[in-house]
């Protein structure tokens, strides 16, 4: 696995969907669990699947803790992700 395109996954779906929620981390779960990765074809599969999944779980486990710990936890910089 390629953790430079594990990481810009991450970063995008984290993004991707703070961009389309509420901002609650129950939301951006809901959003996480919506995203799919599917087809035959895909191109780095294993990191976008792992990403994703490392992603939900952050979300799902940690929904009472604020959005800056819940990125730092998972290894995403806040200040790229959230835009004040």
């Amino acid at each position: 696995m390629n953790t430079l395109i594990y990481q810009k996954y991450l970063e995008e779906y984290i993004k991707e969907s703070i961009a389309n929620s509420d901002g609650s981390n129950a939301d951006i779960a809901t959003q996480l669990w919506a995203k799919k990765i599917s087809g035959i074809f895909v191109r780095h599969k294993e990191e976008k699947n792992r990403a994703l999944d490392d992603a939900r779980k952050a979300f799902d486990e940690h929904r009472h803790w604020p959005l800056e710990i819940v990125l730092s936890h998972v290894g995403v910089d806040p200040k790229k992700i959230i835009k004040k």
